[in-house]
């Protein structure tokens, strides 16, 4: 009860039963501009399906398009981008059990054609039944197959996320092993257990920063009672093995990743986004500067942006370029300078 559709030549696969003449043309729309290689801007209405209109359109124009480039989509909030990861799970899902039922019927059909050519070879009506007889049983087995591979396409069952994590079945994630990545900051990815204990954001940024800086994992070498962190330990110890298989990785399957591997998120997803066919991230990673010029400045030119909500773009560039002083820094810039006065 899916679709799947041509679209002025693209294959579109659309993980619901129907679609809306709006979703249509949305989709149409943004076909034209990738295929022109320009900008578009495009509204709909809250509750009209724009997520997966857009990811169901631009991942099916990847798969026709190997060399198109990344998908960076760029949400406002974190439940922003968790509710993408989970739509794109469900449109890789569908697209992977379309793509495995593809594979499976062009090998029965060259079953049968392999048999039919040779009981035409061998003129033999007793072997022509046993083979037809086989035949059927090889069909009944491949039906008893599919049922029993039937996987529910949505992001929920049972209290489990489907559709997520690591997929190694049918070619991957999308039937194409693709990698879908989210990547946000320490505070929401971070797994060490103290770290975590900081109140703010520039607590555990601070708190992460003095176990991972090169200063001070050379102190650490001579130093036992300096700290360091095991998670990012592991990760520099694993070097090059350090890879992501196919699938769909939001925040929490991003972490129960890493803290199986012993590796910290937040570092082996920045290193994993040159790999990856879809990022899911903030603004910031994108318009900011002094962010951008550490993760995406690689990705503009040769990557597909969409901004969600974009009527939040001006906000955001101004935050951006903005700096925020309170109470609380001016005393902890005091303290600081008196300190170093005092040295």
């Amino acid at each position: 009860h899916t679709m799947r559709f041509n679209l002025e030549g693209l294959e579109v696969f659309f993980p619901y039963d129907r679609i809306y003449l709006e979703q249509y043309q949305y989709m149409r729309s943004i076909k034209q501009t990738l295929d022109a290689g320009g900008h578009c801007l495009l509204e709909m209405p809250t509750g009209t399906g724009k997520t997966v209109c857009l990811l169901s359109l631009i991942t099916s124009y990847q798969l026709a398009n190997p060399n198109c480039g990344k998908l960076v989509y760029c949400t406002r909030t974190v439940p922003e981008m968790n509710s993408v990861m989970e739509e794109l799970g469900t449109v890789f899902s569908y697209r992977s059990e379309q793509l495995r039922l593809d594979r499976e019927a062009a090998a029965a059909a060259d079953f049968r054609n392999t048999h039919q050519a040779e009981d035409v070879a061998m003129m033999d009506v007793e072997e022509s039944v046993t083979s037809t007889n086989d035949n059927t049983q090889q069909q009944q087995q491949q039906q008893q197959q599919v049922r029993k591979r039937k996987r529910i396409y949505g992001p929920k069952q049972n209290g489990q996320k489907e559709n997520m994590g690591p997929i190694p079945y049918d070619g991957g994630a999308g039937g194409s092993g693709a990698l879908a990545l989210c990547l946000s900051s320490r505070r929401n990815m971070c797994i060490h257990e103290r770290v975590l204990r900081e109140s703010d954001r520039e607590g555990i940024d601070a708190a992460c920063r003095s176990m991972t800086a090169p200063w001070a994992l050379e102190r650490a070498k001579t130093d036992q009672t300096v700290e360091t962190c095991q998670y990012f330990d592991g990760f520099q110890a694993a070097g090059e093995a350090t890879s992501m298989p196919s699938g769909v990785y939001d925040l929490e399957e991003l972490k129960k990743w890493g803290k199986g591997k012993n590796w910290c998120p937040y570092y082996l997803t920045r290193q994993a986004i040159n790999h990856a066919t879809v990022l899911v991230f903030n603004y910031q990673y994108m318009l900011d500067p002094k962010v951008a010029k550490m993760v995406s400045k690689e990705l503009e030119s040769e990557s597909i942006i969409v901004f969600d909500e974009a009527h939040n773009i001006d906000s955001v560039c101004i935050e951006a370029l903005s700096v925020t002083v309170n109470d609380r820094n001016l005393d902890q810039a005091t303290r600081s300078l008196g300190r170093l006065s005092g040295e």
